[in-house]
């Protein structure tokens, strides 16, 4: 046997040219070999060296290795091209299904929510999961599930009952569901107790830092998923133009951010983006910011068009009807002159445009709504402030060493890698909406907190309100 390694050793040795490193012929072999290993195409690779080669054969070599290293980058484009494709086909069918789900309803789409808030919380609370010690907790799960569900139905219940409890149907009923609606806060609080019990029960001694640190994970996780989601019921309710507008603001800067980085990424600015995403560059960056607010004063407009997104629904149902309803003055054409009048009355934005240069008048004169300025705010965070959601997934990632959260999207990943920006442009919006478009109090909140007087309490309330009118 050692003897036949000999004789294999000394084959392989035997072919190899007897050329010092100080000869030219040594250098240009060692150079090349280098070049090899590297990737790197050289100049004695490609025939441009000042000393040509001395045989035919060393010029043959010269060749292969050129067009193995072209070969190498075609194949690396192709496959660049086939990711790209298989992301944008991806893409549009998981839009053409939120565009059916959307032209179903608004509960169809609470429903859409609340499953990807489940699946979303499992791929979470999955980057965690350590078999070994988890087979010693049987329930250990479940109990994370079940704060999952308390936290669910604290946030959902209540954006329900503030939504039913002016709707006379409702307060006539003498339902389960009207009891635990009204009484959520209690049922919430009685379910967080016992959980808090169980939790504190099922502490096994050996695994005290494990589970505190998975308690601890699956409260961040709730956070980040029920939390900063909390206000999607009252967003939908408020009209689909305040769900459909900042959702498909997220996805336009995700894809342009995408595509942007693979036309321009790193040609006209080599600084690093972010060391969390080495991927991500200011090219795509600033890029999609630019189209998104493109795409938010151009999409809005065509939102506020349908009723079917600016018209509040007046119940909850599953089945699908037209909505009809006064639309909004936020939602109809306005001069900006007018726009400004209305926004800011102390300015005279008339005599500010008449006295002005032809080119501000006609400005003054162009007609927008003025739901196309709230979507370029919206458009704005959507571009600057909500990627930072994303960079935070790109965080948790990197963490704990994982590509994606779950392979479930080819092209895209998992569901946390798509919706991780949404969260927090659905809390913006709310926020934004109740800053800026809605009134604090309206009249049917005041006629919903009648309702639960009793009789003679409210008719003091009707005596108060006409000494006060009649004053």
């Amino acid at each position: 046997t050692f003897q036949c390694r000999q004789s294999r050793a000394a084959a392989v040795v035997a072919p190899m040219p007897k050329s010092g490193h100080g000869t030219p012929t040594g250098r240009r072999l060692r150079n090349r070999s280098e070049s090899d290993l590297r990737g790197n195409t050289t100049e004695e690779d490609t025939d441009l060296a000042d000393d040509p080669p001395n045989s035919e054969q060393e010029s043959n070599e010269a060749r292969k290795v050129a067009q193995n290293n072209e070969g190498g980058e075609k194949l690396l484009s192709k496959v660049k091209m086939k990711k790209m494709t298989i992301r944008a086909v991806m893409g549009v069918s998981m839009m053409v299904t939120f565009g059916g789900i959307i032209y179903l309803g608004h509960l169809y789409l609470c429903t859409l929510v609340f499953a990807l808030q489940c699946f979303i919380f499992s791929e979470l609370v999955g980057v965690r999961k350590r078999q070994a010690a988890e087979k010693r907790l049987p329930l250990f799960r479940s109990i994370q599930w079940a704060w999952f569900f308390v936290a669910s139905f604290f946030t959902w219940s209540g954006s329900i009952c503030d939504f039913v409890a002016s709707d006379p149907r409702f307060l006539s009923s003498h339902s389960t569901a009207r009891l635990l609606l009204e009484k959520n806060m209690m049922v919430s609080f009685s379910l967080y107790t016992l959980l808090l019990m169980v939790s504190v029960l099922s502490l096994r001694k050996g695994l005290y830092k494990y589970q505190i640190k998975q308690y601890t994970w699956t409260v961040v996780t709730i956070c980040i998923v029920v939390f900063q989601t909390q206000a999607v019921f009252h967003l939908i309710y408020a009209g689909l133009f305040w769900f459909v507008l900042p959702s498909s603001l997220v996805i336009c800067n995700d894809i342009m951010a995408y595509y942007c980085g693979q036309v321009f990424g790193k040609k006209l600015i080599k600084r690093r983006f972010l060391e969390l995403s080495p991927n991500k560059t200011w090219e795509g960056f600033l890029g999609s910011a630019f189209f998104t607010m493109l795409f938010a004063f151009w999409f809005s407009r065509h939102l506020c068009g349908y009723k079917w997104m600016t018209c509040a629904p007046e119940r909850i149902t599953f089945s699908v009807s037209p909505l009809s309803c006064d639309v909004d003055q936020m939602y109809r054409p306005q001069s900006i002159a007018q726009i400004l009048y209305e926004t800011m009355p102390r300015l005279d934005a008339a005599e500010v445009f008449a006295g002005s240069l032809p080119m501000l008048k006609a400005l003054g004169e162009l007609e927008i709504c003025q739901a196309q300025i709230h979507a370029l705010s919206l458009g704005f965070f959507a571009s600057f402030a909500a990627p930072f959601g994303g960079f935070l997934s790109s965080a948790i990632k990197r963490a704990y060493g994982i590509k994606d959260f779950n392979n479930l999207i080819p092209g895209h990943g998992g569901m946390m890698d798509r919706f991780d920006c949404q969260f927090v442009m659905f809390l913006c919006t709310f926020v934004h909406i109740r800053t800026f478009c809605q009134a604090p109090v309206t009249i049917e909140m005041v006629l919903a907190s009648a309702a639960k007087l009793s009789l003679n309490e409210q008719q003091a309330l009707v005596n108060k309100l006409q000494d006060q009118l009649s004053r």
